[in-house]
Formats: C-alpha cells, structure tokens, sequence
C-alpha cells in the first residue's frame, strides 16, 4: 500500500512516526513514499528560513518530501504523483485547499482526518471551538475528500473524552494515541470493502472559523471567568490568549480558575493582590481569573510576582 502524506505541522510528524513504528506488524505492506509539506518560512526576528517539523523527519527517514508553492494548475507536481501509482492520499492539516486532479489521482482515493464529529465543526477550528463551548466529548473522524471543505462520505469516527482542564495540546496526545493504528486499519478496510461510507447530513453543519487575531484577545469587562478560562485551554501554546497592559499585547500564559463570587473583592477587570501572593482579576461574572505566568510583548516570560515587582502600576486594588 502506498502513501502520499499531505502534512505540515508538529502533530503530522508524531502521527508519522507512529505510522513508521507499527506499520511492519501488518501483513501487507505499507510504504510511506511521499510527503507533501507547506514551503519553508522564515521564523522568529531574524527571520531564518526553517524546514517544517514533518519536512526534517521525513528527510531523517528516506522519505520524498515535496513543497509545492501552489496546488491549482501545478502540473509537474500531478505528474509527480502519478508516477508513484498512489494507492492513497492522507491529508491533515496541510492548509491548502486539494484540487480535484489531484483528489482523482490515487487509486482509492483522498483520506482526510478531521478533529470533529462531522458534519459538526467543519473547517479550520474544530478542537479550539469545542474547548471554548465546553464539549466535554470531541472525536476523530476520518473520510473521504472532494472538492468541498469536510464535506464528503465519513468512513469512520472514534470518540475522545475531554477533561474540564484538558487544553488543546492535551487533546492532540489522545489523538495521537488511538490515530495511527485506526488509519491503517481504516486504509485495509477501504482497500477489502468490509466498510460502509456514510454521507453527511449537510442540514445539520455547523463551521469554525480560521482564528483571528480578535478570537484570541480577552475582555475581562464582556466575558465571564468561564469563558476566559476556556479560551485559555483552547489556545494555549498557540497563539495564547492576552490582553493589553500600556499599549502592548500581555500574553496570559499560564491561569487558573477561582470559582468562588468575588462581587465585594473589587469592580470588574480590577487587578487585586492578595496577602497569599495570588494575582485575581475580576471578571463579568464577578468571578474570578487567578494569573500564574504572563508575557509582555517583546519580553521574557515569567511568574506573575515577577512581573509585579516590575510593574507596580498593574495592580489598581490592594486587599
């Protein structure tokens, strides 16, 4: 059986090197003969181009790697691919959108896995949405791809637990575990047709945005401590919450959540320090956000009392 990976992202090389790790205990024979990965960009300040995570591991293990600028009317790249006679595409996350000559190309098809139970959550954000509406279930559906965004027939969906204190990272580690083993299996079935495709109801869809900016900037006065702490697991790592402190953008790094009333503490989005060296914020609820670890835009992170001693200013309440 042989694949053609459509990936870019950190996820994407932990999901192949399981792959690597358990293919040799099937019987038939898989061979991971191509990844397609985004261009190379430059990162940090100085701007150094750096290969993508999935790029540098597949170059580790003997595997093609191709990074096409663009898909659309690309015809020495579908050459490419029809010279490897695909059995299958495998796409996660690779942030282009897949033409249909290259859907066509592979002998059983495109496969895409998506972090959601479709038709639920379709497009770009399906484990932040769910964190920030406070599922406590998520799944991994695998499915067929056409030319419409996570619109096509699902092959097959596993269901996830979610703690309450789960962040997106965390989420991603379950996926990891069950993932591998339930795509190749998924790949055999196709291949022997022991499974059954099964359409999408499109009256039920529901969509998630790309994440903007916006989506990621928290408003004590608006929101409740509730949804502030949900927006913080949904994007810790990346791209993290913050908020503005003198004109620059205050990462909120690491937080917690007081679930007691705090209405005679002090007004909303007031900043109080407590004699146990807790940072509170009060929040729309009256509820509170105890901050843990923060990051001035430009600056080193570091403990919330280490960034009091330098910033006396951001408490406006001492109790």
């Amino acid at each position: 059986m042989k694949i053609a990976f459509f990936w870019t992202g950190e996820f994407s090389k932990n999901i192949l090197k399981w792959i690597l790790e358990i293919k040799d205990n099937y019987k038939e024979s898989i061979e991971p003969c191509l990844v397609v990965s985004q261009p190379d960009k430059p990162k940090g300040r100085d701007k150094i181009i750096s290969n993508t995570p999935i790029k540098e591991f597949a170059l580790d293990n003997n595997i093609k790697v191709l990074q096409p600028a663009k898909l659309k009317n690309n015809e020495d790249f579908f050459s490419d691919l029809k010279k490897l006679n695909l059995d299958f595409i495998i796409v996660v996350a690779y942030g282009k959108i897949i033409p249909k000559e290259i859907l066509e190309i592979p002998k059983y098809g495109c496969i895409n896995i998506h972090w959601s139970i479709l038709p639920k959550y379709r497009w770009a954000s399906p484990i932040q949405e769910s964190i920030k509406n406070w599922d406590i279930l998520t799944w991994l559906t695998i499915m067929y791809m056409s030319e419409w965004m996570d619109e096509w027939d699902v092959l097959k969906i596993e269901e996830v637990e979610v703690d309450n204190v789960d962040k997106t990272f965390d989420i991603f580690r379950k996926f990891e575990k069950i993932w591998p083993k339930l795509l190749l299996n998924t790949l055999f079935w196709v291949i022997d047709w022991k499974i059954k495709w099964i359409p999408q109801d499109n009256t039920k869809a529901t969509y998630c945005k790309k994440i903007e900016k916006e989506d990621w900037f928290v408003d004590f006065k608006k929101e409740t401590s509730f949804e502030i702490y949900n927006k913080f697991r949904a994007y810790y790592k990346w791209p993290w919450i913050y908020t503005n402190y003198l004109w620059k953008k205050l990462n909120l790094e690491e937080i917690s959540i007081d679930n007691q009333s705090r209405q005679e503490s002090g007004q909303v989005w007031q900043v109080i320090k407590l004699e146990n060296k807790k940072i509170w914020v009060i929040c729309k609820d009256n509820k509170a956000i105890i901050l843990e670890k923060v990051k001035l835009e430009w600056k080193k992170s570091m403990s919330i009392m280490d960034f009091i001693n330098g910033n006396k200013n951001f408490i406006s309440v001492i109790s």
